[in-house]
């Protein structure tokens, strides 16, 4: 991101903030969207952290984390709107397959429980490198962990996932 567009944001440059955030649109809206499963409360979620973030953009310290703070922002607001409408978060939803699919259907369902048993700040992780496309370092500095933490965290639940699909395959 442009350093200089970035100083002049927290200056108050409301042009500058405003490209800024349009950059990030499309991650923001992603990462709420895998927080939410909902495309108008992703929106809302990205729009609520756009209007905080320009609120406070003269607390940012370090200009390289602007993309950080902004994204962490995101991450906020769509947990605010979780706790708002009282939501269960779903991975996505299965969607009905033909008859000769079915043992794909079966190992998405069993891939959905299995993901769906990891603490949520591990399945925010995997989402954001499985699905995001996010280095570790990245998902470590967005969610403010050390990045052995993230790794030791989403090997254990890489690993439990694998043996308790591992499990589920043998028994069917």
């Amino acid at each position: 991101m442009d350093e200089k567009l970035i100083k002049k944001a927290v200056k108050g440059n409301f042009n500058a903030y405003s490209i800024l955030v349009n950059e990030l649109k499309s991650d923001g809206y992603k990462l709420a969207y895998t927080i939410l499963k909902n495309e108008q409360d992703s929106i809302d979620a990205y729009l609520q952290a756009v209007e905080k973030g320009l609120k406070n953009i003269k607390n940012l310290k370090e200009v390289k984390y602007f993309k950080s703070w902004f994204l962490k922002i995101v991450i906020n607001e769509a947990k605010n709107i979780i706790s708002k409408n009282s939501k269960v978060i779903y991975l996505e939803d299965v969607k009905d397959l033909k008859e000769d699919k079915e043992i794909n259907r079966e190992n998405k369902i069993d891939l959905e429980k299995s993901i769906q048993s990891i603490d949520p700040q591990t399945r925010e992780m995997i989402k954001m490198k499985y699905y995001m496309g996010y280095k570790l370092e990245e998902i470590a500095q967005i969610l403010d962990l050390s990045i052995g933490t993230v790794k030791g965290k989403m090997y254990t639940a890489l690993k439990n996932m694998r043996k308790e699909l591992s499990d589920s395959e043998n028994r069917g």
